[in-house]
């Protein structure tokens, strides 16, 4: 979670997640983004479609089931995105996981994640990203559509 920061803009999908006690340590600036306190695994996947080429990121935790997806847009830190798969270690996937359509995303949103100090504490937190280009938001909505969800974005977005 350290990392996401540096992405920038992507589209985030979380997951429902039914557990939503905190480790100790760890303060949310949403409810939302209890499924990346699950991930336990990162899975780079990739598919054409018809639209064009798209990659995400599944967010697995230690059952192998699929919490949340973080979609590249042409507006994320493509940098940071190989850095952030780079710090990890090539396993083989987790007994259970495949990726499939089986996992339902409850929102998509355009965010940006972000830290912040609350009472001498850290939070971490994911807002709306406010600034998006005419590309990512195109994706961005592409994905939406296909995973019969709305995109949630600034107003003025």
């Amino acid at each position: 979670m350290r990392r996401l920061p540096a992405l920038g803009c992507v589209l985030y999908l979380p997951g429902e997640c039914a557990d939503t006690r905190s480790p100790p340590g760890w303060l949310l600036g949403s409810a939302d983004l209890q499924p990346l306190l699950r991930t336990h695994w990162l899975a780079e996947v990739g598919e054409v479609t018809t639209e064009g080429p798209r990659e995400w990121i599944e967010c697995v935790d230690v059952r192998g089931a699929t919490q949340a997806r973080l979609h590249l847009l042409p507006d994320t830190d493509y940098l940071a995105w190989d850095r952030l798969l780079a710090a990890g270690e090539g396993v083989e996937p987790p007994v259970g996981w495949r990726m499939s359509r089986r996992f339902q995303p409850r929102s998509a949103r355009l965010c940006c994640f972000a830290w912040r100090a609350l009472a001498g504490l850290r939070v971490f937190d994911g807002r709306l990203a406010s600034v998006a280009s005419m590309a990512g938001q195109r994706v961005a909505g592409q994905v939406a559509r296909a995973e019969a969800l709305p995109l949630e974005r600034m107003a003025g977005v």
